[in-house]
């Protein structure tokens, strides 16, 4: 086949721009089609297909572009892309591959450590956060420092338990952004302590100085000040603060109770007790998944760092692969716990979910039998991970419903996660979502989910461990329960927390804002049972 011509390939780009200009989605697929039928070695339009792709919520033809987009990168050597492919590649699940991308540029060349930022962004999420450094500090010894590279390094820095370090390269990164509103928030939750006159003096001076419009920096810049005030023991301005964060916060999201309503509903409707029956379990199976499970800021992470520290167990973080297990074999690409893909399940293969999330997380697990997924929003798919994979073991942790709903609100998530968490009472109903949805399995998978309570695993952690291990047929293992044994990376909310030793300080926190927190203290006394809270 005579390879296609420079003005061949032009020209169906010329059409496929115009029709992106116009939003014609479908014409631009044919188009870019055209190119990589000519052309298979054009990653940007391998890429392009795949953003397409995902815009019509078309999950395999995204995945399947992505690979090839990958391979297209490889092969012509367009470095340029390296940055947008492999993050791409991570947030759809395509992890290992995205990995191997980037390892297989290397931090030699100009274009890839032009992107070092992004890079170590992509290998974060995928949990190597070793590589992650390498990348930037190649970036930091090539070129200036940037407020970016800074960030990252010091995020990574955080990641891998290095305290000292991470506290001295945010502060290199404020130096170079004075007006840096997350540097000042990582900052505050990692090392408040560090100069911490000086940390509250630069975040009251950059809200003074924040343009109006700029309400993202504003609602990041009001929780950093609510950690120096709560600090501090300035609980009405701590108060104050939060609430100015969690109003502008809110009104950027979409949540919206009545869709929550639905998913539970839709949930409940699909995961009857008889189409919860297991799949026969996958025979060669090389790891035995550990889901810890509950809402977020309630001890997950505290109980993975506890069963991390067995020989037996490696620890993933928190993964989106078995929703996107679901996202493939519905091949609808969607939210997570969304009612169109529930309803699609009763549809769907559940042994291939299962072999599809054993294969995907199995280079994860190492030499190690068993592997902790901990993303808290896997509670919701509790049952139909049994039915995909019946070995599965699945702990959830429970708290005090008014300390969960105040550890909820005193934390600025990441993009849409966890949209309730920005007013008490949508808080509240939401833990009561969580308290019912809990009880339902109960009822439909007796024995299935270990309910472990976050006061008891602080206050007396060693028969807890003892018996999440048995739960997960693990051998007793007493020295797990130190958890600073625990060097792995960490890169959750409280990754800066967990290296410290175990501690009670968490129970009955949101006391001290007892008058703000009345109403929904008051909503929920009113609707769960009294064993539900800690004081009974």
């Amino acid at each position: 086949m005579t390879p296609p011509t420079a003005g061949q390939l032009e020209a169906y780009w010329q059409r496929a721009r115009r029709c992106l200009d116009a939003g014609d989605m479908r014409a631009a697929t044919v188009e870019l089609e055209a190119i990589v039928t000519l052309d298979p070695h054009q990653p940007m339009a391998w890429l392009t297909l795949a953003r397409l792709a995902v815009a019509q919520q078309r999950c395999r033809a995204a995945i399947e572009h992505l690979r090839n987009a990958a391979a297209a990168v490889r092969e012509a050597g367009q470095w340029q892309l390296l940055a947008d492919v492999a993050l791409q590649l991570e947030g759809l699940g395509e992890s290992l591959l995205a990995v191997q991308l980037i390892q297989a540029a290397g931090a030699e060349h100009p274009q890839v450590l032009a992107a070092a930022d992004r890079l170590a962004q992509c290998l974060g999420q995928a949990n190597v956060h070793d590589d992650a450094l390498r990348f930037l500090d190649a970036a930091l010894a090539r070129g200036e420092p940037t407020p970016r590279l800074s960030y990252m390094r010091a995020t990574t820095l955080r990641h891998l338990g290095r305290k000292a370090e991470a506290t001295a390269e945010y502060q290199r990164c404020l130096q170079l952004a004075p007006d840096s509103a997350m540097a000042m928030l990582m900052l505050a939750q990692h090392d408040r302590a560090a100069d911490a006159p000086a940390q509250l003096e630069r975040i009251r001076h950059a809200l003074q100085r924040l343009p109006p419009q700029d309400h993202v920096n504003a609602a990041t810049l009001y929780y950093a000040l609510f950690i120096h005030l709560d600090a501090a023991g300035d609980t009405r301005g701590a108060w104050e603060a939060m609430a100015r964060g969690a109003a502008i916060k809110r009104r950027s999201l979409p949540w919206q109770p009545a869709r929550e309503e639905e998913r539970v509903a839709a949930i409940r409707a699909l995961c009857r007790r008889a189409f919860l029956d297991p799949v026969a379990p996958a025979a060669d199976a090389a790891h035995v998944p550990i889901f810890i499970v509950g809402q977020p800021r309630t001890g997950t992470t505290v109980l993975e760092r506890i069963l991390g520290n067995h020989s037996q167990v490696a620890s993933a973080g928190e993964l989106n692969d078995f929703h996107l297990q679901l996202c493939w074999q519905a091949d609808k690409l969607v939210e997570h716990v969304d009612p169109v893909l529930l309803r699609a399940c009763g549809e769907l293969d559940f042994g291939a979910i299962g072999r599809g999330y054993l294969q995907r997380t199995a280079w994860r697990a190492r030499d190690r039998r068993f592997l902790i997924d901990k993303l808290p929003v896997n509670f919701w798919y509790a049952g139909l991970i049994h039915k995909a994979m019946p070995a599965a073991r699945i702990v959830c942790l429970v708290r005090d419903p008014l300390d969960t709903c105040f550890s909820n609100l005193k934390e600025l998530f990441a993009g849409n996660a966890y949209p309730y968490s920005y007013d008490p009472l949508e808080a509240a109903a939401q833990h009561r979502r969580f308290r019912q949805m809990l009880q339902y399995w109960d009822e439909v998978l007796p024995g299935v989910v270990l309910t472990v309570r976050y006061e008891d695993l602080v206050r007396d952690p060693e028969p807890v461990a003892r018996r999440v291990m048995e739960h997960c047929g693990l051998p007793f293992e007493p020295e797990c329960v130190d958890l600073l044994r625990n060097r792995s990376p960490s890169a959750t909310a409280s990754s800066s927390q967990v290296r410290e030793p175990l501690h009670v300080r968490g129970i009955g926190a949101w006391r001290r804002y007892a008058q703000p927190l009345e109403e929904a203290r008051a909503w929920l006394a009113a609707r769960l049972p009294p064993d539900a809270f800690v004081d009974g």
